[in-house]
């Protein structure tokens, strides 16, 4: 999405506007997800709204440290530019601690975050993937079923019976999203391939199932209760 269109003085990219939207639906399905924890509800709300600001801030000024020499020279390239790939891994790594620091401290419930954080992602995504299918011309076909794919899982979480509490739910998970994403990476047009005809975006999600049968097959574990059970 590289159309851009002006608002007064500003000029404002459709990927950026499809970005916010997508935010938007994003906490909103958390808000209905978590319509009965009402207590907790608006922590975890605000702990995932500073999670994005800070991700965001990160990933945008990382542009500096990746790219010192050439934003001392043109200072206003920091306003169009980002840290790309590697400040987006800057960004997951500081939301990580962020968010660990965060639970612990506000003592909140640590299946409630996860639940917040699968359900947000899921209907973000969803919702960017099938924006992306209104503006774009290219790979259309790959936006589409990565539309249905956020839906059903999306779905998953909103009526699966399943005690979403035990580790072995959220593995589940897990490994079928990234065998999904396995899948549906073989429609992108311009996929590059870096080992056994996989993109290193399919090798990552092949791991990541891996990783999900291996500890399924191992762990009962429940994720519930207090995150600051400190003595």
């Amino acid at each position: 999405m590289s159309d851009a269109f002006q608002l007064g003085p500003l000029l404002v990219k459709m990927s950026m506007l499809a970005a916010v939207v997508s935010l938007a639906c994003g906490f909103l399905a958390i808000t209905l997800r978590l319509k009965k924890e009402k207590v907790e509800r608006a922590a975890i709300i605000e702990l995932l709204s500073n999670a994005v600001f800070l991700a965001f801030l990160i990933w945008k000024l990382s542009y500096i440290l990746l790219h010192f020499s050439k934003a001392i020279q043109n200072p206003s390239s920091i306003l169009y530019f980002s840290g790309g790939e590697n400040g987006a891994w800057l960004a997951a790594v500081a939301v990580m601690i962020y968010l660990v620091r965060g639970i612990r401290k506000k003592a909140i419930t640590v299946h409630l975050v996860v639940l917040a954080f699968a359900t947000g992602f899921l209907a973000a995504s969803g919702i960017y993937h099938m924006l992306t299918v209104l503006l774009e011309n290219s790979d259309r076909w790959f936006y589409i079923q990565q539309v249905v794919i956020h839906a059903i899982f999306l779905w998953w979480l909103f009526t699966s019976k399943q005690d979403q509490t035990t580790m072995s739910f959220w593995l589940t998970l897990s490994l079928w999203f990234g065998i999904s994403q396995v899948y549906v990476q073989f429609f992108i047009d311009t996929r590059n391939t870096l080992f056994l005809g996989l993109s290193k975006t399919q090798i990552a999600f092949y791991l990541l199932s891996l990783l999900a049968l291996f500890l399924s097959s191992r762990l009962q574990t429940p994720v519930t209760g207090g995150s600051s059970d400190e003595t």
